[in-house]
Order: structure tokens, then sequence, then C-alpha cells
């Protein structure tokens, strides 16, 4: 039997094929970050110094590093990792890209927002096999015509400073996805990191919930607090995401698993059974959970979480969220963006069906994204 007769050959090959067939969608990435540093052009081959290399001066007192994070990882973050040769070869359909401001920028945060905007646009402007994407019809014909469709999405809404207002401006510059938080407390509601975790959306909040849901922006759940995670599905009348994150590794309980920074920082969990709740609720939104590919071990590892995630919820329910974020969190065989095809792979040789697969590789998100913004 000739090798390409192997069945796994064949498995494989079908695999491949689906995979370029499929819109595939991943619901986070904070490469603006860099981009908008100056460190980076979307349409370049990013490729970064192994993990020995040696910071800038000073560096060392960042507070990130100080915090516990690898100099490599805070320098260069999700450089190397998403870029558009990366996501051509990924076949990557549709991107979520995140405005994230860190504590340097609350200082001036509306200018940031607009400044990591500018550079989307200008990203864009630059480089032909990328467009912006505002509706599903977007994504669709970006498939069509063999380019990658950027979505500009908040992770965290510090971008709008004391405003909701300033949501119409956003989204008529591109806006269709937001999360209230990051991590901490804001003027919008409490994150899931913040001091008491008790607190949910503040009145400013809930005009912002509202105003999205009026303009047509998918709200993401992801990083809010547990109270404000209810008030939210409470409020919206449409169909949300939350993009990244993860039911079941979070803690690891395999004994080669060690805590993210040496159990310094937390991580972007569910846990099960404790938040089976939360997660049966988005189910009953008609959202979509965003499965992370960031400080797993490896592909298999990923790809369990992706099968809990599919008992607990079913089918019509999961989808990417890669969150590369450096080096030193990648999971072994899923390094970047480009790795996605070995998902499908994997999930086609564990015995998922085509449909299963590919709603998990962006039917799901596009469900949600035509409804709330239209075709």
């Amino acid at each position: 039997m000739a090798a390409g007769d192997r069945p796994g050959a064949r498995a494989a090959s079908a695999a491949a094929a689906l995979h370029r067939r499929a819109i595939v969608i991943d619901g986070h990435s904070d490469i603006l970050i860099p981009v908008t540093e100056g460190k980076m052009s979307l349409g370049d081959r990013v490729e970064v110094p192994d993990l020995d290399w040696e910071p800038p001066p000073g560096l060392a007192n960042n507070p990130l590093v100080r915090f516990g994070m690898g100099a490599h990882t805070v320098w260069f973050g999700p450089m190397g990792q998403y870029d558009l040769p990366r996501w051509q070869e990924g076949g990557i359909t549709a991107q979520l890209c995140a405005i994230y401001l860190d504590d340097d920028w609350l200082r001036d945060p509306v200018r940031r927002g607009f400044e990591m905007v500018w550079n989307l646009h200008d990203q864009i402007d630059r480089h032909d096999a990328l467009v912006l994407a505002t509706t599903a019809g977007d994504i669709r014909r970006a498939k069509e015509e063999g380019r990658v469709a950027l979505v500009l999405a908040f992770e965290g809404c510090e971008a709008l400073g004391t405003d909701p207002r300033f949501l119409d401006l956003y989204y008529r510059l591109g806006l269709r996805s937001a999360s209230l938080t990051h991590t901490r407390r804001n003027i919008f509601a409490d994150g899931c990191w913040a001091a008491d975790r008790r607190g949910g959306l503040t009145a400013l909040g809930k005009e912002a919930v509202r105003r999205m849901d009026d303009l047509g922006i998918v709200i993401d759940l992801v990083h809010i607090g547990e109270v404000g995670f209810s008030e939210i599905l409470e409020l919206t009348t449409r169909p949300v995401i939350l993009s990244h994150t993860t039911p079941t590794m979070f803690p690891d309980t395999a004994p080669e698993a060690g805590d993210l920074l040496d159990g310094k920082l937390p991580r972007p969990r569910l846990e099960l059974p404790r938040d089976r709740w939360m997660l049966e609720a988005l189910a009953a939104n008609g959202g979509v959970l965003g499965l992370i590919h960031v400080a797993h071990r490896d592909l298999d590892s990923v790809v369990r979480d992706i099968e809990t995630a599919l008992d607990v919820m079913g089918p019509d329910h999961i989808g990417l969220g890669s969150d590369h974020y450096g080096r030193e969190m990648a999971p072994a065989g899923l390094e970047d963006i480009s790795k996605v095809p070995r998902l499908t792979e994997e999930l086609a040789a564990r015995g998922h069906s085509d449909e299963v697969i590919v709603k998990f590789l962006g039917e799901n998100y596009l469900r949600v994204f035509e409804e709330v913004w239209g075709g």
C-alpha cells in the first residue's frame, strides 16, 4: 500500500480539505499592542529570538517582569504568533483584534484607544490581503476572496474613558465586540480579579450594555466578575460570546503541570464543576465560548478542553479563542495561529463529525455575528 493510500494519510488529507473549506474565526488576539508600539507590521512574517535572548537594559524594572512574567514575553508578547503569513498558513478567515490598555495607559485611555484603532486601519490600508469586517457578509466575502478579515474588539471598555457615548464613535470605526472589563475593576463593572469579587455592573456599565445592544456590538463576557456575568445575561437581548477561556485546565491537576508564573498570575478560568452554571447560561443565551490556547501544555490539552466544553454546552456553542501571548506559554504543537489546522486534524481523528468541527472553527461565531451585526 502506498503511503498516500494508508487510512491515516487519507484521514489527514480529508481533515486538511475540510479546514480549507471552513470559515475559521479566532476570538482573541492582542497583536494590536506590538503593532501600536511600532515593533512590527502585520504583513511581515515576524521571527522572534529564542528564550535565551538578552533583554534591553532597564526591562528588568518593568512591573510585569518583577511580577514574574518572563522578559521575553513582556517585550515580544504575541509577536511571532500572529501576522498575515501565519493567518494565511492557518487558514484563518477572521481574527478578532483587541484593544487592551495596560495600567500605564489609564492616564490617557481615549487617546490610546483611538491610536490602536488608527493602527488597525493603517495596517489594513497597507496590505491588500487584509480587510475590516463589520458584518457577517464581510467575513464570508473574505473567505471567497482569500483574504483575512480583522474584527475590532475591546478587551475592557477603558478606551471609552468615562463616556459610554464614545461607543458610537468606535462603532463607526469598526468596533463590533467588547467586554466591559479586563481583570481589574473599572467604572463599568468589576473584573474577575477585582478585590472583593462581588460587585456587578455600575449604572454606566448597564448603559454601555444597552448601547452595545442597540448599536449591534457583540458583548464579550470575558474577564467579568460572576455578578456582572449574570447581570449582563439578564440585560442583553442578544447572543454573547466569551472569547477566550477554558472550562477545565485551571488549576491543572496533571503531575507535570506547574502553576502559571509560580502561582502569581490568576488564570482566565472557568472551573468544573463549580462554574458549570456559567457555561450552561452562556449556551442558553445562544452564545459561544472561545477555547483558549495560551498556557496549555500541548495540543492534546487544548483538544480535551474543547471536548469538555462540547459535552457541557453542545456543538452550537464552542469556538476558537487562542490568545497566544509569548513563547513561554505556548502549547507544544500549537505554538502560533498557523498551527490551527492541527486542531482540525486531531478533532477529526478523535471521531468528531465534519458538522461539529466546522461549527467550532467558525460557523458558531458567524451565527452570533450575523444575528447581532447583520448580514
